[in-house]
């Protein structure tokens, strides 16, 4: 793939405010990020649309057009408080990240770990969805996320490191081994975690009901929980009153069933119902900007399995 020269500046620029940000005292960077993200929204306009768009098509029965503008910008300064976090995160100790995020029935993990089969734990682009495997690893937890590779090595790199700085492990999705080696995680009691919350149309996929659409979704966490025996746990770490909790779910056992395609997109959509759910809760911090439903079944030509 050929690389524009304009990435490496923008990789150096993102170089230089880690830099600050790991200087500036915590509080005052994720304010700036804040700001920063309403910044965004008010140049990025092409995702400012699309965002303003996609919660128009899902809230335009339930808010005004004032409520929904509102939470398009909210979003944006959601992403940017986010970004500020992660790029935290080297600064970060065991004791501030477990003090930073305050969990509910986060005993549900131990719990299901007990079982010996690990644990796939589904969670989504709200909130902060890094946070949530950063404070698995700070509990004493293995922990690995299953992502989509950055095409320039640069940004890649950077965000891997990142999240290596606090043990957490990366597979990515498009690795021809991602199966095996998700399997052996599973396999050694792990915590495996996932965000199958986009339309990936490189990827397997079915078509589930969300937010009273049709969505592409992906099929991974469903075939790996069909193939382990380890359960889906839907987790979440969300902004509320101005502090992180960290939502745990009870787990979804999967079945096979007598016909596995059936059996598939039933959990599928148990697992996006629950995805719903919190992004209805806390709809100013979900993504989007991302092209959810740009996938139909009529361009696809096939269900996808």
């Amino acid at each position: 793939m050929k690389q524009k020269p304009y990435r490496f500046f923008l990789y150096l620029l993102v170089e230089g405010v880690n830099i600050i940000i790991l200087i500036l005292p915590y509080k005052i960077s994720v304010f700036l990020g804040g700001l920063c993200g309403v910044l965004a929204y008010a140049t990025l306009v092409k995702y400012k649309n699309i965002t303003i768009d996609n919660l128009r098509s899902v809230f335009a029965h339930e808010k005004s057009e004032r409520e929904i503008r509102q939470i398009a910008k909210d979003v944006f300064r959601n992403i940017g408080i986010t970004a500020t976090e992660c790029l935290s995160l080297r600064k970060l100790t065991k004791k501030k990240i477990l003090k930073l995020v305050k969990e509910k029935n986060f005993s549900t993990i131990k719990r299901v770990l007990s079982e010996g089969k690990g644990i796939i734990v589904i969670t989504s682009h709200l909130g902060n969805w890094e946070i949530s495997s950063v404070y698995g690893v700070a509990t004493g937890y293995d922990v690995t996320v299953i992502a989509r590779r950055i095409y320039y090595p640069y940004y890649n790199k950077f965000l891997v490191r990142l999240r290596s700085s606090k043990s957490v492990k990366t597979l990515y999705r498009d690795d021809k081994r991602v199966i095996r080696k998700s399997l052996e995680v599973l396999k050694s009691g792990g915590i495996l975690g996932i965000a199958p919350d986009q339309d990936v149309d490189s990827v397997d996929g079915v078509f589930v009901d969300f937010f009273g659409k049709k969505a592409y979704t992906p099929t991974g966490p469903v075939n790996l929980a069909m193939l382990s025996g380890a359960p889906m746990v839907p987790a979440f770490t969300v902004r509320k009153n101005g502090r992180l909790h960290l939502f745990v779910e009870e787990p979804i056992y999967v079945e096979k069933g007598s016909n596995k395609k059936e059996s598939i997109i039933k959990y599928t959509q148990k697992w996006s119902d629950v995805v719903e759910k919190y992004i209805r809760m806390y709809p100013s911090q979900w993504m989007w900007m991302h092209r959810r439903w740009k996938t139909q079944q009529s361009k696809l030509g096939k269900e996808g399995s």
